[in-house]
């Protein structure tokens, strides 16, 4: 039952128009021009829950199907549900429901509900559904929106900016490809680093308020501190053949040296960051999909760049699941190390709640961010929203049952972790 205190925090939480640190979501446009085939429950597994739906024994290929604009309506489901009453449980499954419960008015998803579901959808898929399940339902103020473009519509987005891509160069054509993007000759590591100083200032004149990484999809994050001449070795070897990949990466090389020319690139990247003021955001801890290398996503391998950089400010991701506690001592340790919960509501709420309960007692409150939806989905940032207040309700309101938190404790940090230290650390200016 929840008690009088919940309710009371709930209450007041409800009424804060949160910022979301961290979103994919598609254009409005995108999804009012999405094939009719896809306007049906399968929307909401493009992601996350499908993770669930594999992991239970859904073959890749029938996955495929239930996603296709082309397969009808009945035989998605009938491939669904077998996999679905095995995986419903699941805290991204729940998210589902929610969604589909909150803003369709239907009891959840089941063989009563797909078809109405997808009725329901299709009458709602028209101009202003954005702003009313994002303004109207979540009341979210906005969304830091990791798309990859810069025109974000900016009733609902600011965006930030990727520059993985100069880290993570290749080949020859990967090269003509960043010549192309900032309009400048690459013959030299000089020319690299030159193109790379010249995207970011244009990433940032045209709105970004932070730089994305998630290199931890695909390496370590152990950055390591080559030297420029041995960065420029390996650039120079670039210009041998131009074709695909190979397994290293980079032609010519000994197994592991593509990373020499990835990690000098990672701080070139950083170094801007300081120079511009613009917050760093990383991936760590758990990726999406079914299965990765875990061990090279905690946050504990990036100790020494937050040595080596006091003056940059880092925003790192998803708790560093399962390496919360790591997280939350480096956060109190490096001033410009900040601890985000997106996405961790909606992994496991029971582990964000642990994770925010002791993060509150080892760290300032002023560095938390205790929302981030993560979704591709406008129904998914939703579900999610209602899961972060859900979550930071029940932990503030047992530190005040307990004693350790004021009523009014509860509710100034609830305003500093769903709102105020977001917007302060991004400059949103709300």
């Amino acid at each position: 039952m929840p008690t009088v205190t919940y309710q009371t925090i709930k209450e007041y939480i409800d009424q804060i128009w949160v910022v979301d640190t961290h979103e994919h979501l598609t254009q409005e446009q995108a999804w009012l021009e999405a094939d009719e085939g896809c306007v049906d429950f399968s929307r909401f597994f493009a992601h996350y829950a499908s993770v669930d739906l594999i992991s239970a024994g859904l073959p890749n290929e029938s996955l495929n199907r239930i996603r296709s604009e082309k397969t009808p309506l009945d035989e998605k489901w009938a491939l669904f549900e077998p996999f679905w009453e095995k995986a419903k449980y699941t805290a991204y499954c729940r998210a589902v429901d929610l969604a589909i419960k909150e803003l369709f008015d239907l009891p959840g998803l089941s063989r009563e509900t797909y078809k109405p579901l997808a009725e329901k959808m299709r009458k709602m898929r028209k101009p202003g559904y954005y702003r009313h399940v994002l303004k109207d339902k979540g009341r979210i103020a906005v969304s830091i929106l990791d798309l990859g473009a810069d025109d974000a519509d900016r009733e609902f987005f600011v965006p930030v900016a990727r520059l993985d891509h100069f880290i993570m160069v290749h080949t020859l054509e990967e090269l003509r490809n960043l010549e192309n993007e900032s309009g400048m000759s690459i013959h030299s590591l000089d020319d690299l680093t030159a193109a790379l100083a010249k995207v970011f200032q244009t990433k940032k004149e045209r709105g970004a308020v932070a730089i994305k990484s998630g290199l931890a999809y695909v390496r370590t994050l152990n950055y390591e501190y080559p030297s420029k001449a041995e960065a420029e070795r390996v650039f120079n070897q670039l210009f041998t053949r131009l074709g695909p990949r190979a397994n290293d990466g980079i032609y010519g090389t000994r197994p592991g040296e593509a990373k020499v020319l990835q990690d000098y690139m990672f701080h070139k990247i950083v170094q801007l960051c300081v120079e511009h003021d613009l917050p760093f955001q990383i991936h760590t801890g758990i990726q999406e999909g079914n299965g990765n290398c875990l061990e090279q996503s905690n946050p504990v391998l990036l100790n020494d760049v937050f040595l080596k950089y006091p003056k940059a400010r880092f925003d790192i991701f998803h708790a560093g699941y399962p390496y919360w506690d790591e997280l939350g001592v480096m956060a109190k340790m490096f001033p410009g190390v900040h601890a985000d919960l997106c996405w961790m509501n909606v992994i496991s709420p029971a582990a964000a709640r642990r994770a925010l309960d002791e993060w509150l007692e080892v760290m300032p409150a002023s560095k938390i961010f205790a929302f981030g939806g993560d979704y591709i989905f406008v129904e998914g940032a939703y579900a999610h929203s209602r899961f972060a207040r859900d979550n930071v309700a029940k932990v503030l309101a047992a530190k005040v049952d307990n004693g350790y938190f004021t009523l009014e404790d509860a509710k100034r940090v609830a305003d500093m972790i769903l709102r105020e230290n977001a917007n302060e650390f991004f400059k949103l200016g709300l």
